[in-house]
């Protein structure tokens, strides 16, 4: 098959051996299959010519002698930049060396990234191989990203592009759904795009109207604030997709119910909080001011009431400042403008200036604080005063972020899953949410699917929104299964890890090599685990060479799981190894199990192996394994829990215990010293944890029982 492949190649080879890149721009070859089928369009480009921040190296079996990778490089990227590409769908082929399967993600045009898992080639440098997949390119200059993924390692070559015959995907439909045609003054609206058809993927939006100024892959739905002015407004939505046409529809908004007055106010430093002191003043607008000539450190906090609207207003601050001054203005104590330059009066207390910036208020009361800051002249405060403002520009960025993340028992598609949005960040109060793909619509943060009864790769976006703020997007991706399909198992070399020990040959290693030195017992691996279908715990087999017996220490995603596993001698340090079996509660997805040696005889280690679960199993080392059947297993109930959840477990009388809570990502959310008395039950608190499943241990003087729980808030 592979002389095959290689003729073929070769064939193809000649055939465009005669095309020539363009003079400027890019690197890469670019022909036609004819000039009867001129739309036919291909391209291949080189990883070593690409922009990226893997590092560049000879390779003779590389398409051009040279690739882009580096082993643990985790998160390394190469950027393939294509020109004068027809708008369309093109089948991708990326050339890649990658020691064990993979798995890469893929943004086109900085869009969305998606997942493609790449075979082993068993080879850094010698063995390639090659994976497709479908793109959808626009017209012009493209920028097709493929990054590195923690936990694998891939030396990337070089990608070729093909583009796919037929027609493109333009049979979708766009309309247009409003919450409120005829908002009052500053009220909140929310708009969404409704595209009905086939082909309604890889659409990009466009919002455009009075201070509204948003687009993107997920701007399907947006929300604002009304205008703070009686009047009928127009807001247009322009749809695109690469090839097809562009679809353009609009939205009226009546507004109503506005004064007719514009809002001003104007408030008095001295009248209002702050830590400055109140000092007469003849020129002050109202005889007295705010502030010390000889401090920096003051604030005033100004109370501006009746608000009619939420809006962008103007806030001109009057001030008296001997050298150039600055301030910074919390509103609300949210919203920050800051360093607000305070040109010099030249005076502390004669002459006067005013400086105007555009602040954005709710409705109703708020709270506007002027802080003096280092390093700028101190700042004498009169007054300040707030008038509605024309102001339509971008909107502020928020100072939020937003994450997703699916919540489930297993792989298996007879399992619910449960999708949660979170809101990170100072900023996130009155966010709201909207969820959508695969059929759904929802307002809620928290969405409880129900069971797919497919295999698949589903995916779902949250667009997260507050008044003022760019709407904000993040999405969740996961794979469902109905096959039972073969059991998990994985075996990792210590040469190929993460590790301080040096790298050996022996004829006699799993792989023909080892870690480890003789003299010297302080070396550690750490072997990346990865793709475990679902938490649980597993038997892991260490392969070692130890001359006497040793002790290693057993690490979990840098949480101590074992703090002394013995393990026998095999009385030979590169002849005859031996393997030891313990158990370590993994986690669903990627893992790291650092096996770290501890003071006494060195250990070589060879690989280990994850095996596949068995149910019921508790975490120990096997000749520790509790055999006796009178004591109960470890139970949580109810499971799944709300928040707090209680622990039935026994512990010899008098002896010493622990009670750990941990998540997925190894945080302890509760921990308890006890000493036994039998059987147990303890009130197992875990504060705020959020919704997802969590490790629940009892470490005893020989053993640690681990259970699973869902907390399902």
């Amino acid at each position: 098959m592979k002389t095959f492949t290689f003729a073929i190649c070769l064939l193809f080879s000649a055939l465009v051996s005669y095309a020539t890149a363009p003079k400027g721009g890019y690197t890469g070859e670019i022909f036609r299959t004819s000039t009867a089928d001129a739309a036919a369009f291909t391209q291949c480009v080189e990883a070593e010519n690409s922009g990226g921040t893997g590092p560049v190296s000879d390779d003779p079996n590389a398409s051009n002698g040279k690739t882009r990778g580096e082993r643990n490089d985790q998160d390394y990227y190469v950027d393939y930049e294509t020109h004068d590409a027809p708008a369309g769908k093109y089948q991708l082929t990326i050339r890649y060396y990658a020691e064990s399967n993979a798995t890469v993600h893929v943004a086109v045009n900085d869009g969305s990234m998606f997942a493609v898992n790449l075979a082993a080639t068993h080879s850094w440098n010698i063995v390639w191989a090659e994976h497709t997949f479908e793109v959808t390119l626009h017209e012009g200059h493209n920028k097709i990203r493929i990054q590195e993924q923690y936990g694998y390692n891939v030396r990337q070559d070089k990608i070729c592009l093909a583009q796919v015959d037929g027609p493109m995907p333009c049979d979708y439909s766009i309309g247009t759904v409003i919450s409120n045609n005829n908002p009052s003054c500053g009220q909140g609206v929310g708009v969404s795009a409704n595209c009905q058809g086939p082909d309604c993927v890889d659409l990009n939006y466009k919002w455009s109207g009075p201070g509204v100024d948003i687009s993107g892959n997920y701007a399907n739905y947006i929300a604002f604030n009304a205008p703070s002015a009686n009047g009928t407004y127009i807001y247009t939505l322009t749809t695109s997709k690469p090839g097809c046409p562009e679809t353009t529809r609009e939205v009226e908004l009546t507004v109503s119910g506005c004064d007719s007055a514009p809002f001003s106010a104007c408030v008095e430093a001295e009248d209002s909080e702050g830590n400055g002191p109140v000092t007469e003043d003849p020129n002050a607008s109202n005889g007295q001011t705010r502030g010390a000539h000889d401090n920096w450190d003051h604030y005033v906090e100004y109370a501006v009431n009746g608000v009619p609207s939420a809006g962008p207003y103007e806030l001109t601050l009057r001030y008296y400042a001997a050298g150039d001054g600055a301030v910074d203005v919390i509103v609300n104590g949210g919203e920050l403008v800051p360093v607000v330059g305070l040109p010099s009066t030249h005076s502390w207390n004669i002459a006067w200036a005013e400086r105007t910036v555009t602040v954005h208020l709710a409705a109703g009361n708020n709270k506007i604080r002027l802080v003096g800051l280092p390093g700028y002249s101190p700042v004498r405060q009169d007054k300040i005063c707030v008038v509605t403002s024309n102001w339509t520009g971008t909107p502020p960025a928020c100072n939020y972020t937003i994450a997703a993340n699916a919540v489930r028992i297993s792989q298996s598609c007879h399992d619910g899953v449960a999708i949660v949005a979170r809101c990170l960040g100072e900023d996130c109060e009155s966010v709201s949410y909207r969820w959508s793909g695969h059929g759904i619509d929802s307002e809620e943060a928290i969405v409880r699917l129900p069971p797919s009864e497919t295999n698949g790769l589903f995916s779902y976006t949250v667009t997260a929104t507050k008044n003022l703020c760019v709407p904000k997007t993040a999405t969740v991706e996961f794979t469902t299964s109905c096959d039972i399909g073969a059991p998990f198992g994985a075996c990792v070399e210590a040469e190929i890890s993460l590790s301080n020990g040096p790298i050996s040959d022996d004829p006699n290693a799993s792989n023909g090599q080892t870690r480890g030195a003789e003299d010297n017992y302080n070396y550690y691996v750490d072997y990346a685990i990865n793709n475990v279908p679902a938490m649980g715990t597993y038997p892991v087999k260490l392969r070692y060479y130890a001359p006497q017996d040793a002790q290693v220490t057993v690490i979990l995603n840098e949480v101590m799981l074992i703090p002394a596993l013995h393990l026998p001698a095999t009385h030979s340090w590169n002849i005859v190894w031996r393997e030891e079996t313990f158990y370590v509660p993994l986690h669903q997805g990627n893992s790291i199990i650092r096996i770290q040696g501890l003071p006494g005889p060195a250990i070589r280690q060879d690989r280990l192996c994850a095996l596949p679960e068995e149910p019921g199993a508790r975490m120990a080392a096997p000749e520790r394994i509790e055999t006796s059947n009178n004591a109960p297993l470890l139970r949580a109930f109810p499971n799944p829990a709300p928040g707090a959840f209680k622990a039935a477990f026994y512990l010899e009388p008098g002896q010493a215990g622990t009670i750990r809570v941990t998540d997925v990502q190894g945080k302890v959310w509760h921990t308890q010293q006890l000493k036994g008395k039998g059987s147990h039950e303890e009130r197992i608190p875990v504060g705020n944890a959020p919704s997802g499943i969590y490790l629940l241990q009892v470490k005893k003087a020989n053993s640690v029982e681990t259970q699973k729980i869902l907390i399902n808030r």
